[in-house]
Formats: structure tokens, sequence, C-alpha cells
């Protein structure tokens, strides 16, 4: 007899997508830029290399604040009074941000001064920082101004241009010295690529010595 197809209802296969179930925690809030940033080789981690205990130098202070923290804590060496100290800034002797301040006794007279930044061979280290700021998101010296004056803050330094030069020449070399690192980590990587494929192909040292890299 002929065979005779059978028609009936045909099973289905049904194929579940595998689905990974995430647990709620704090790395779920991460996002994958972020991750894929903190695994790449040239991540800066900003907590550690701007921790507030090895990096903060400057502070924004009101002159007022300042003068309370000195009647409250200090006494003058020489009337041996307390309360006593007028803190003042010596607007004439004004450097850009770095100001000179000074703490004065209103019974005796004594006084003692100090700028409020550190000097270096360009200037003040504040107003370079500054600069290089400013320089750094895009901005010159009228943006500048116009911060420091809602700020409430001394206004930039005069020659705020010519500041350009230290800072042109300090990137200069910085990066003269990261390329003269690169340079050197290519040569001992081409040495050693070359010493490797030598003895694979089974010749001496003596090959490796007279291909050396130019440089």
């Amino acid at each position: 007899m002929p065979q005779t197809k059978k028609f009936g209802h045909q099973k289905r296969r049904l194929i579940r997508k595998k689905t990974s179930v995430c647990v709620v925690s704090e790395k779920c809030d991460v996002s994958s830029s972020k991750k894929k940033i903190e695994k790449s080789k040239g991540y800066f981690d900003y907590e550690d290399n701007f921790s507030a205990e090895s990096q903060i130098r400057f502070v924004i202070i009101d002159l007022n604040m300042l003068n309370d923290i000195f009647n409250n804590i200090a006494k003058c060496r020489y009337c041996d009074r307390s309360f006593c100290f007028d803190v003042t800034e010596n607007k004439s002797s004004r450097k850009g941000l770095a100001s000179s301040i000074s703490a004065t006794c209103k019974y005796c007279g004594s006084s003692h001064g100090s700028m409020t930044s550190n000097s270096v061979p360009a200037g003040y280290e504040v107003n370079l920082r500054f600069v290089y700021g400013m320089r750094c998101i895009g901005i010159g010296k009228s943006a500048a101004q116009t911060f420091c004056a809602l700020m409430n803050l001394p206004p930039p330094p005069a020659k705020f241009e010519r500041l350009y030069t230290p800072i042109f020449n300090a990137l200069e070399t910085a990066s003269s010295r990261s390329m003269s690192v690169n340079q050197g980590e290519q040569k001992e990587g081409l040495v050693s690529n070359m010493v490797g494929v030598s003895h694979e192909c089974g010749f001496g040292r003596s090959v490796c010595s007279l291909h050396k890299p130019i440089g």
C-alpha cells in the first residue's frame, strides 16, 4: 500500500532568550562608559590625586572670618592681650590674586604681615594657576575679570598675557620629557622584539648586534 502522509499538529519548541538578573547594588548605578574609563590605562583617579589631605592648599576665605579666627585663638606676643587683632589687606601691595594680609594689635600697635601665596620665579603661584585654569577652560582676561568681580575677589593680574610664556615653557618641558620617556620605552621594546625573533629563527646574538635600532 502506498504510504500516506499523516497530517497533525506539530509541536512547537519555544526557545527562551537568556536573560541576566541584575542585583540591586551600587555597582548597577555605574554607567558602562564610566566603567570603560576606569578600566582604561589612562584613567585619572580624582579622589586619590586631589584629596584634601595632600593637595588642596588654596581656599577662598572672607577677611571677616579670618579676623574672627585670629581674635579667638591668638594672643599678642608683646602685650599678651586677646581679642586685639585687626586683620586687613594692604591693597597697595596686592599682586593679582596674591594679597598682602596684616594682623595689627589694637593696643600696642605691633603688626605682622604675609602674602597669601608663595612666590615663584614668574610671579606668584596663585596667579599662575589662575591664568592656566582660565586657558584650560578656553577663556581669557576679560572673562577672568568678570569672574573675579562676581566672586568679590581681587582683580586678576594686570600682566595676564605675560604669564602665558612661563606656562607654555613649562608645558613644552613636560611634553619633551614625556616624549623622551616614550622613545626610550619604544627602543627597549624594539630591542626585546628583535631578540625574541632571532632566537625563534635560530640565530645567535651576533645577528642581533648587527641590527641595533638607530637613535
